[in-house]
């Protein structure tokens, strides 16, 4: 996984775009991207859009209202039906048990098992970010999350331009933190936050490999113009996956050994062992 595309959920011409472009997957938006008096529409039109356009080399996910609105259940409701790898909460915090009871209904109601659709939480406030670890633990169905940087600058009183585009880039920390307590929750790797200036192409470079260091395994992008260079940053190189083969075959019936002045032990291999299984992967999707 690299790229999740974010698309309005009312523009059929975008999501058949979508499924046709090189990323991971794609996000359908019922959120931000739809004014309130089309969501009822949006979510309707669901069940007969994504079917025409469904793309298996792709993950499928959906963006519903948050719980602090009056749409989120009708949103599960719809979404629920279209089967999606997962259900991106926005504002996400310590009442997700209402998210759950919901959805083991409504996963019967279609002959699913228990617990079949995860959510990614997008933690984007301050108390979210603080209450971090409490909130990842708090439900079963949680597989990953990431932080809403726009959402957490209105929040705090500041601006999106301010903690991300501007040298240095801030809370860094909390990426750091998000990215820690999902490895010790045992939780998927986290995303990192969508880049909001699509024609800052060096920037946007800059915000992907800060998040690739740290462990996320992708990015949310807002434009097809995002998902190369997301991709790009990503990507295992063939070279990498060379260096990595080169290593299981130097440490082969030895504890620890030295190739170009590095110490190769049993750290090194593992991670040896993730590159090569990250490219073959990522092979077989392309």
């Amino acid at each position: 996984m690299s790229s999740l595309l974010f698309v309005p959920a009312n523009d059929e011409r975008k999501f058949a775009k979508a499924s046709s472009l090189p990323c991971s997957g794609i996000v359908i938006d019922l959120e931000d991207a739809i004014h309130a008096q089309h969501k009822q529409v949006a979510r309707a039109s669901l069940s007969e859009i994504i079917p025409k356009y469904r793309n298996s080399k792709q993950k499928l996910y959906v963006r519903i209202n948050g719980l602090h609105t009056p749409f989120w259940q009708d949103d599960l409701v719809e979404v629920v039906k279209i089967q999606p790898e997962g259900i991106i909460v926005p504002k996400a915090e310590r009442d997700l048990h209402l998210i759950d009871e919901c959805l083991v209904g409504l996963e019967t109601s279609q002959g699913l098992k228990e617990n079949h659709i995860k959510l990614m939480l997008i933690l984007e406030t301050a108390k979210a970010l603080v209450d971090m670890e409490q909130i990842l633990s708090s439900c079963a169905r949680i597989d990953s999350a990431t932080i809403g940087m726009a959402d957490l600058s209105a929040d705090l009183g500041t601006s999106w331009k301010d903690i991300v585009q501007q040298s240095p880039p801030l809370f860094i920390g909390l990426r750091e933190q998000l990215a820690l307590v999902s490895r010790k929750l045992g939780l998927n790797a986290p995303w990192d936050s969508v880049y909001m200036q699509f024609t800052d192409v060096e920037g946007l470079r800059r915000d992907a490999i800060i998040s690739k260091r740290l462990g996320f395994q992708g990015k949310h992008v807002i434009h097809p113009s995002q998902i190369d260079i997301v991709n790009s940053v990503y990507r295992v190189s063939k070279e990498e996956y060379e260096e990595a083969k080169t290593i299981l075959t130097k440490i082969e019936g030895h504890g620890a050994v030295q190739m170009e002045g590095l110490l190769i032990d049993e750290p090194v291999v593992k991670r040896a062992r993730q590159i090569i299984e990250r490219y073959e992967e990522q092979e077989v999707t392309a």
